[in-house]
């Protein structure tokens, strides 16, 4: 099997491409773990994020294209504009599986257009096209309109919203059309946008080698037998999505509200997919094809003040980010503001969490009526959220400085540092973490930032199982969740079928399709390698041990309400803990030698 790489360069208008060699593979499979390895190859040290050196990467995965359950996920990697370090972001949809059917294992842009270009790439043929007409248009329409001026229906398409091409740090990349899947964190939209790329469509019609088909068949089988096994799962998947359990993380203390001040909301029955689905019905679609548990959701407001809003979803992390974080109790406002985010082209985790941030400054006094265009911005007023993400998106006034994300804002306002809900640029999850320590350690040491997906989600775990509060251990739990999260993310599948598409499964599909023996241990290997490579970038980019921390409210402000009230992170023992768990070295945070060795990584 034959793995290639699609090398685009927009400032001469040229492409090549390149075998990629079958230790890559094997080393890394693909998705993420591809992604980080050409990140770090491709992309010299310094690099300026909205430079001609910055890249674009797009990679699919080794099962992309085969029709496997819940392989309908595609990945792309590059330095984020909003955090400057390693990002990749995953999105729902056919863009992985029309990678590999037009031949390739990645796609990797660079360079500058001299003007607003899209790129139709058809098999093994580039073409560089003017994007003067659709410059300007919200994401859906621009995917539809470049299909239409290439003649090729049924390609993948990804664009950028008019975030992106205004350089918004949190811009993102949207696709499948009026369903805005969105690789959504990090801002690289605001990647494509410096380069002047609207969007690339993609389409082609290779056949996917598979080694051993009858294995291959019988691990699909597996996961299907699996799904049967557990109906519970797919019909509380199918029901309520992500944000079915809402009334757990109220209980459990770990709901972030008011800006992380708390961890309980009274009012998440009103925000809630299990308790609004009456008045507020919702549709099941597929978040992309091969997915037997379609737990993704379409909703319209059908009156109110919010009339004729829609979305898809919304998925707990909108919830909570323009929910609970922000003191709203109104379903319909939240998918309000999915919509304004959805067209204009930006992540509703970090336009949620700096807006809930901007009302804690202006409830403390920080910031003012006139700095804030007159609008008062308070807690539980979905009004004043909504006039002020309007704002955003017609980057006007006080809503251009809130795009620039948390913590370039807080750098502005003197006294709110401490509360400004990020790490290293990255706006958090919905988990509040004071007395959850391994969700704690997610946030502090993942290296995209304060992101809930990168290395597992311990939350949905420990919260429930009486090791929320553990110190020891946590860092050997937290590599192992995170190895299974790297692999997922690598393999590329959704990461949500945990119970029904296992690790042995997993093997047993990768020992299939490349005709080769894979084990679990195999998979272990692979996962510490990439998670390795990841902070290689990092540590080149000058990160080190002292920015893997969370902000202060997490540190020293005991936590006011739930079942851990009173409790504060004690992150530095968990860390080493996790370094040491990780046999990294414990001043730095970074592999060791030894380590790197033993894994083979060029350095």
């Amino acid at each position: 099997m034959k793995a290639k790489l699609l090398k685009i360069d927009l400032s001469n208008k040229s492409f090549t491409t390149e075998d990629i060699p079958d230790t890559i593979i094997k080393h890394y499979l693909g998705g993420r773990g591809l992604g980080a390895h050409l990140l770090y190859t491709l992309v010299p040290p310094k690099t300026d994020p909205l430079g001609e050196d910055n890249q674009v990467i797009f990679t699919a995965g080794p099962a992309s294209g085969t029709a496997f359950p819940f392989t309908g996920k595609s990945n792309v990697n590059t330095k984020s504009p909003l955090t400057g370090v390693y990002l990749f972001s995953i999105s729902s949809g056919i863009m992985a599986e029309e990678i590999r059917k037009a031949g390739f294992w990645a796609v990797a842009v660079r360079g500058i257009a001299n003007s607003p270009t899209y790129l139709a790439i058809q098999n093994d043929t580039v073409q560089f096209r003017d994007a003067a007409a659709i410059w300007g248009m919200e994401p859906a329409q621009a995917q539809q309109a470049m299909r239409d001026d290439a003649s090729v229906q049924k390609a993948a398409a990804v664009t950028i919203g008019p975030a992106g091409e205004q350089l918004v740090t949190c811009a993102g990349v949207f696709t499948e059309d009026d369903y805005y899947r969105a690789f959504g964190r990090g801002g690289t939209g605001c990647v494509m946008g410096s380069k002047k790329l609207k969007g690339i469509v993609i389409s082609g019609d290779t056949d996917i080698e598979i080694a051993d088909k009858a294995r291959f068949k019988a691990a699909r089988k597996a996961v299907m037998d699996n799904i049967k096994a557990n109906p519970k799962w797919v019909v509380t998947r199918r029901n309520y999505g992500t944000g079915g359990d809402m009334d757990k993380m109220h209980e459990a203390g770990i709901l972030p509200s008011r800006n992380w001040q708390g961890g309980t909301f009274d009012n998440w029955a009103n925000i809630c997919p299990t308790t609004t689905g009456d008045e507020w019905p919702r549709k099941n679609i597929p978040c992309a094809p091969h997915c037997p548990a379609i737990c993704s959701h379409y909703v319209e407001i059908t009156k109110g003040p919010y009339k004729g809003a829609r979305c898809d979803g919304p998925e707990y992390e909108t919830i909570y980010a323009f929910g609970s974080n922000c003191g709203v109790d109104k379903f319909d406002a939240i998918v309000a503001a999915e919509q304004i985010c959805d067209e204009y082209g930006i992540d509703t985790m970090t336009a949620g969490v700096t807006i809930g941030f901007a009302m804690e400054c202006f409830e403390k006094g920080l910031i003012s009526l006139e700095d804030s265009d007159g609008i008062a911005l308070r807690f539980g007023d979905d009004q004043a959220m909504i006039a002020m993400l309007k704002k955003m998106a017609n980057h006007e006034g006080f809503g251009r400085r809130l795009l620039e994300g948390t913590r370039r804002l807080s750098e502005e306002i003197k006294g709110s540092e401490a509360f400004a809900m990020h790490v290293k640029g990255m706006e958090f999850g919905g988990y509040e973490c004071r007395g959850l320590n391994g969700q704690a350690l997610q946030f502090a040491i993942s290296a995209r930032g304060a992101c809930h997906h990168a290395y597992g989600l311990p939350a949905r775990t420990e919260a429930f199982d009486g090791t929320r509060l553990n110190v020891e251990g946590k860092g050997k739990v937290l590599k192992t969740q995170a190895i299974g999260r790297i692999i997922r993310d690598s393999f590329i599948a959704c990461t949500f079928p945990g119970p029904v598409l296992t690790n042995p499964i997993l093997a047993d599909t990768l020992s299939a399709i490349f005709g080769e023996p894979f084990s679990v241990d195999d998979l272990a290997t692979i996962g510490e390698r990439i998670m390795c490579q990841e902070r290689l970038f990092n540590m080149r980019e000058g990160l080190t041990r002292e920015d893997d921390t969370l902000p202060a409210r997490l540190l020293h402000e005991p936590k006011p309400d739930g079942p851990t009230e009173g409790y504060v992170v004690p992150l530095e023992k968990l860390k080493d803990d996790y370094y040491g768990a990780l046999d990294w070295d414990l001043s730095s945070g970074g592999p060791t030698d030894a380590v790197l060795e033993r894994l083979e990584i060029e350095r």
